[in-house]
């Protein structure tokens, strides 16, 4: 008698080290390393043990889900913390602390004060009750006549 037990992997991330990209699965376990095209909608999570912890970084990105359609990549840092970069080229660093609590502080500044519309480059939340902008270069607008306002 042969038991074959077959447990289908469900695709979590793109994981991108040593700039090659494989698709991973909750747990970090490699699912396919080629034809990774159909699944460029997932979030990319880069370095060397990134793979290790992108199941704790899915997990608090769901808890705002306003911001977590908005996450195109994050890079693990230092093996200790995430940046995360959005849609609109926007950086935001996270703690190495409780990344979770940022994240959601951070999904509650946007609701308030709609801050990833505003002209900001990086967003630091690596001190509990502070957050830190950094603004991007200054726009110049024209107005319908095609003068700079």
């Amino acid at each position: 008698t042969i038991l074959i037990n077959i447990e289908e992997r469900q695709p979590a991330a793109l994981w991108q080290y040593n700039g090659k990209f494989s698709l991973i699965d909750r747990n970090g376990a490699v699912i396919l390393n080629r034809d990774l095209h159909r699944f460029s909608h997932l979030v990319v999570v880069v370095g060397k043990e990134a793979s290790i912890h992108a199941s704790n970084l899915l997990d608090f990105l769901g808890a705002a889900p306003e911001l977590e359609n908005m996450v195109e990549s994050a890079v693990w840092v230092g093996g200790r913390r995430w940046n995360l970069h959005l849609k609109g080229d926007i950086h935001v660093q996270l703690p190495e602390e409780n990344p979770k609590s940022a994240w959601i502080r951070l999904g509650e500044y946007e609701r308030a004060h709609r801050v990833l519309e505003r002209n900001v480059k990086v967003l630091d939340l690596r001190i509990p009750d502070r957050l830190i902008v950094r603004k991007g270069p200054r726009r110049v607008e024209e107005d319908s006549k095609g003068r700079e306002t």
